[in-house]
């Protein structure tokens, strides 16, 4: 069983790539947290495998959330594995998933970096196409070794030490006390997509359905980027810069 999250499909394309060649179920985290499915049985199962993006340098907070409520029946001797979708080097996130893993019992293997697009475009931009497809391709050999290093229970890298920081933490915004720094401009068209999509659930919509956000937020940007008007900012940080969302991967349009 493959756990993963995703905000513009690179954890998503990498975790598909993966479950195709070891025929391991998929589970979506942002779903399973949109719908509280926290309990699943891996009895049956020969490997876990947690499919995620560093934020941060470390585990996204919605991360960090559904590990904690997580529950695994008949989790023993399976191999358990992650990749780490990121935009150089996935810092000290390897320890922190071990940490949290091992505070349920549970015994990592190791984790595999998987250097990709960068999508956090709040301290960068989108590359341009031709970096795109050369980025992309690249992944590809790479993540070609990890399914193979994954089918052989080989082990990957397992930080050491517990780490400052297990998670990004998550940010409580709220749209009509003004914090946080996401919000939309007039371009907005009120389709609703932006709150299908977020993993947290926390964005709602005013009385002519234009987003606004209350509650925690887990700053995956994926309301920012597959916004189909690009009328969603964060801050002053994202204005004028390009929007991100993997090519060779189809996301779903909602989640539950």
């Amino acid at each position: 069983m493959i756990f993963y999250f995703t905000a513009t499909g690179n954890s998503q394309y990498a975790a598909e790539r993966i479950a195709a060649a070891t025929g391991d179920r998929l589970v979506s985290i942002g779903a399973a947290l949109r719908s509280g499915d926290f309990a699943y049985d891996v009895s049956g199962e020969g490997r876990i495998g947690f499919v995620v993006p560093t934020f941060a340098w470390t585990l996204p907070g919605a991360v960090a959330r559904f590990i904690d409520r997580l529950d695994l029946t008949g989790c023993s001797r399976q191999y358990v594995f992650g990749v780490f979708t990121c935009g150089a080097s996935s810092g000290h996130e390897s320890a922190a998933l071990n940490t949290l893993l091992g505070a349920k019992g549970i015994r990592f293997e190791g984790s595999f970096d998987l250097v990709m697009p960068d999508n956090f475009i709040v301290w960068s931009v989108v590359p341009p196409p031709a970096r795109l497809e050369a980025i992309l391709d690249a992944a590809d050999r790479r993540l070609e070794a990890i399914t193979d290093s994954i089918r052989r229970g080989e082990p990957g890298t397992v930080g050491a030490g517990v780490p400052e920081s297990l998670f990004m933490p998550m940010e409580e915004v709220s749209s009509s006390k003004r914090t946080g720094k996401l919000h939309v401009d007039d371009g907005c068209t009120a389709c609703g997509l932006c709150r299908e999509i977020c993993p947290m659930g926390c964005i709602h919509g005013d009385d002519a359905g234009r987003p606004l956000w209350e509650g925690a937020c887990t700053v995956c940007l994926a309301c920012l980027h597959r916004c189909p008007a690009r009328a969603i900012q964060f801050g002053r940080e994202t204005q004028n810069k390009g929007r991100y969302v993997n090519p060779r991967v189809k996301l779903q349009p909602a989640l539950p």
